[in-house]
């Protein structure tokens, strides 16, 4: 990303003293830091695509093997354990008649295998701020989840997860792991990880 030169042509920072050369170039960096931390603000207010885009980045950002598959995405956690995504499209919580009830069953069906996780990752209410809104799947919604032993996951705790990694990428990792571990139900995130 260029930083446009304030008042002037290009060769003007040639023919400025030494410090607003650091700066123009400082404020380039930030820039870029900028934009790359929000995209994964999708996390928090997208959607359909643009939200899968965002879940797809934040797992490759924790250094996991992920690859699309049709609209959903694969994460490799070994050579035999997976997690099975699929990014719901709805702005509303999850009811149990929802098409996305009916996918995560074909790719239980379909694509799992022994050592698979399926996830359902939803994003519901996006314009409300996280900690302001429901759970984001109704309860019969959530017991035939829990009986399938798929997992659901807020885009919210996901992006509380990217944002640890910031400080502690094994720490964060280590809540993927549990993901996998965890038998259906809501991920309940830990207090640190409240949003």
């Amino acid at each position: 990303m260029k930083t446009e030169l304030p008042n002037g042509p290009d060769w003007l920072a040639a023919e400025m003293p030494p410090g607003y050369r650091n700066r123009l170039e400082e404020m380039e960096r930030l820039a870029r830091d900028l934009e790359a931390m929000g995209r994964f603000g999708r996390l928090l207010h997208a959607v359909g695509p643009e939200l899968r885009d965002a879940v797809f980045d934040a797992f490759l950002t924790l250094e996991f093997d992920a690859a699309p598959a049709r609209n959903d995405i694969v994460v490799s956690l070994a050579p035999t354990r997976r997690l099975l995504i699929h990014v719901s499209a709805s702005e509303r919580p999850i009811k149990r008649r929802d098409a996305e009830l009916a996918q995560v069953f074909q790719m239980l069906h379909e694509q799992g295998g022994d050592g698979d996780r399926v996830i359902l990752v939803a994003n519901p209410d996006p314009a409300t701020r996280p900690a302001d809104r429901a759970r984001g799947i109704e309860a019969d919604a959530l017991d035939l989840l829990e009986r399938l032993g798929v997992n659901f996951l807020a885009s919210p705790i996901l992006f509380a997860l990217w944002s640890l990694s910031l400080q502690d990428r094994a720490h964060a990792r280590s809540y993927v792991e549990r993901l996998h571990e965890q038998d259906g139900g809501v991920f309940a995130a830990p207090a640190l990880l409240s949003v």
